[in-house]
């Protein structure tokens, strides 16, 4: 195994750390309150908020949820663009589809199809298939880096002015929340995979 093979599969292995880091950091807490059956990770938050009579009502509607939810979508763009074998492509597809399955509205949105809730899941499981595929199996290998490091910059934003704006519906509604780890995870994950990429880009410059 030559160098460049060796330097190619250790920045792999960093960037696979750092995605499940930030898989990690959207299943831990993102709300932490004394009363524990309402601390919430950023799945449970995005639900909670979506069913908030302010996000009902805001315009543009719901746009709290989308914003926490984005998160797998993004995640899943990110693990696609991490993939450049045959088999890690395929796990990749398998993890995609997974996240794409985990976002689909139950089947009630088929009596319901005016729901706004049922059509942000509905179209945010569409993006994520078309994104991650398009982006993962498209997009040339030299443009990866840069999609990357734009991602994780969209990542870090959307998480801490959704996590922000959902503790505030948090606090007024129920109790006074804090800030969990789980939001600090995942921006950590972001900006170091952001990074190591904008390294990698500048080296080949």
């Amino acid at each position: 195994m030559n160098m460049a093979n060796s330097e190619k599969i250790s920045h792999g292995n960093e960037a696979l750390v750092l995605l499940v880091l930030a898989l990690a950091g959207y299943l831990l807490p993102w709300v932490t309150a004394p009363n524990s059956a309402m601390t919430l990770n950023a799945f449970d938050l995005a639900e909670w908020t979506s069913l908030h009579p302010l996000q009902q009502g805001a315009t543009p509607q719901l746009l709290v949820p989308l914003l926490l939810r984005a998160q797998l979508s993004i995640l899943a763009t990110l693990i696609a663009l991490w993939s450049t074998s045959r088999n890690e492509r395929i796990l990749a597809f398998l993890f995609v589809v997974l996240v794409a399955a985990a976002q689909l509205p139950p089947l009630e949105f088929l009596n319901n199809i005016a729901d706004a809730n049922y059509r942000q899941l509905l179209f945010l499981a569409v993006a994520t298939i078309l994104l991650a595929t398009g982006l993962g199996y498209m997009l040339p290998a030299r443009f990866r880096p840069i999609v990357i490091i734009l991602l994780a910059i969209t990542g870090i934003v959307t998480s801490l002015l959704g996590q922000s704006q959902a503790i505030e519906l948090y606090q007024v509604t129920l109790e006074r929340g804090e800030t969990g780890g789980g939001l600090w995870l995942i921006i950590v994950a972001y900006a170091a995979l952001g990074l190591n990429m904008l390294r990698r880009f500048l080296r080949r410059r």
